[in-house]
């Protein structure tokens, strides 16, 4: 009887094809379907890994370092992420090898999740959010090994697809957020403890003053969030290997969260005992590379005691735990075998194969809005916003123009901006500055990352209502004080995202995105006014003065 299921060539003298004909046929059309797949996946989420790449060594584009400088240069936290999906792939590959995993087709709930990832993505795309695809792209693939082969190997695979999230970066605007409390921490501690061992100590922000002119700055290296995102990512593959089970094995990685704080703080405890021992330069030089490393080993201690612990505690409890080998019930037998073909073989069924499709569809699209951005905003609205002369707190006060830089502009992908200098006799200068655009939402970002970018150190930030504003009564700002060298510096700013302010990043980034999906007002801005503090000065009224005088004029001129 003939056989027309594979797609095998049958010519007019009615030739049945061999068997091995057959099997060749099949086998190249699995492993065009695989190729296929792959190759969607790497052209939809391409544009993102490329950013993430940028993330992870942010000197990469400084084609003047060496291989090892653009790797090991630049502040990053996530240096770690290229090996997460090499770790992936060899737990799967062990997985797959020693467990058995049955070939059972979800596809009902398999659509379900790839279909929402994948909208999930092509809205990241359209919004320019790129973690958020990295997120996505760990549903796409529980939503690809639902449709292949089933809810038990998903059960099965689970772990090593949920380790990719430690790879994606959070924004920069978290990161940020993060790194200026844990400094801020990171300082009190120190001083609190090396204060208990009878070392003379004070803080002032990030800043710590010992005995004989010595200070010590607790930089964003030094705040723990480095060790805290790589030691999250190992306390999961710590905690999925160990002998606890159950819910033990998520209060272990729980822990993982104290044990990286408390390295961190023993680390930088150990940075002021040096400086105040020897000298500051022997702190912050070789030692502090050493202690960055062998962070890493006391966390590894802490993680196995604590382990320990808790299987002595639940032995003294009269519950003690069996120690069993991992994945002991579930290993693979003889009449497993062929199991990699079998799963090989998966993606000859019709739902995989629409699956492929979709994620096909889907790379075009995010081809698509990757690259529609909205054109570069250069019109004049924000330069003619302010005027050149203004009278404030009985003064007369001269605008100057000021220009950012190329770098700069290309980043905020806008041209539309206000940068002026204002002087009166007997004052310090007074900075404005307004970057506005009319549908881009990228034209504006926390003033916080130009500033730590520029090497100068946050040492406070709080949210302040900026009252008795004409026309709006109180606006929402937030106030930055940053030290630059032996001066230290007050920034005042808010957000504009159609007709309201707020002093939320967030917040606004939404409202404009949700506005020009509703074709109302999207735009946005940024307003920024800073001052150097002096004691003879007062800085801060200044600057509120000026932004109480600007928002009205700002309200006129910008949409």
């Amino acid at each position: 009887m003939e056989d027309n299921r594979y797609d095998v060539s049958v010519q007019d003298t009615g030739r049945i094809p061999p068997m091995n004909e057959v099997r060749r046929t099949s086998r190249l059309a699995v492993a065009l379907t695989w190729v296929a797949l792959l190759a969607g996946l790497i052209a939809a989420f391409a544009q993102n890994f490329a950013e993430m790449w940028k993330r992870w060594f942010p000197a990469w584009h400084h084609l003047n370092l060496s291989l090892y400088g653009r790797l090991v240069h630049g502040e990053s936290y996530y240096t770690h992420s290229p090996l997460i999906p090499l770790v992936s792939l060899l737990i799967v590959v062990l997985l797959v090898r020693h467990t058995r995993i049955p070939v059972r087709s979800r596809p009902v709930a398999g659509f379900f999740v790839l279909a929402g990832s994948l909208l999930l993505h092509l809205m990241a795309c359209l919004a320019r959010v790129n973690f958020v695809s990295g997120f996505a792209f760990i549903g796409v693939l529980c939503g690809l090994v639902l449709i292949l082969w089933g809810a038990t190997a998903l059960r099965r695979l689970w772990f090593p697809i949920a380790l990719v999230i430690f790879m994606v970066p959070l924004p920069e605007v978290t990161i940020a957020g993060l790194n200026f409390r844990l400094k801020m921490m990171a300082a009190d501690w120190a001083v609190r403890i090396v204060d208990l061992l009878g070392v003379v100590a004070a803080r002032s922000g990030n800043q710590v003053f010992l005995a004989g002119d010595k200070s010590l700055v607790i930089a964003n290296v030094c705040n723990g969030l480095r060790t805290l995102i790589s030691l999250l990512a190992f306390g999961a593959l710590y905690a999925y290997v160990c002998r606890l089970r159950g819910l033990w094995r998520i209060v272990l990685f729980a822990l993982t969260i104290p044990v990286a704080v408390v390295s961190n703080s023993i680390r930088i405890v150990s940075l002021v005992l040096v400086a105040d021992t020897w000298d500051t330069a022997t702190a912050v030089g070789w030692y502090h590379d050493l202690s960055g490393i062998l962070i890493f080993v006391l966390a590894f201690l802490l993680m196995f005691v604590l382990e320990r612990g808790i299987l002595w505690l639940r032995g003294r409890f009269g519950r003690p735990v069996s120690i069993e080998p991992l994945f002991g019930d579930v290993r693979r037998r003889d009449q497993d075998e062929g199991q990699w073909s079998r799963m090989l073989a998966a993606t000859a069924s019709p739902a995989a194969r629409v699956a492929v499709i979709l994620v096909i569809l889907s790379a075009g699209g995010a081809w698509w809005l990757n690259r529609s951005v909205p054109p570069v905003w250069n019109q004049k609205l924000a330069a003619s916003a302010m005027p050149k002369e203004i009278t404030l707190l009985g003064q007369a006060w001269h605008g100057y123009d000021m220009e950012l830089d190329e770098q700069t502009l290309t980043i905020l992908e806008t041209r539309d901006y206000l940068a002026c200098q204002y002087a009166a006799a007997g004052a310090g200068p007074i900075e404005f500055c307004v970057i506005f655009s009319q549908d881009n939402r990228k034209g504006t970002h926390p003033p916080e990352l130009c500033l730590e970018g520029s090497g100068q150190d946050i040492i406070s930030i709080r949210d302040v209502m900026l009252s008795a504003v004409a026309g709006r009564g109180n606006v929402p700002c937030r106030e930055i004080i940053v030290q630059e060298g032996g001066e230290r510096h007050y920034f005042l700013y808010t957000y504009k995202c159609g007709q309201t302010y707020t002093n939320s990043f967030w917040r606004q980034q939404m409202v404009i995105f949700a506005n020009g999906l509703l074709h109302r007002n999207a735009a946005g801005a940024l307003i920024r006014v800073s001052g150097r503090l002096s004691q003879m000065q007062d800085t801060p009224k200044q600057v509120e003065g000026f932004m109480r005088e600007a928002i009205p004029h700002l309200d006129h001129s910008l949409p």
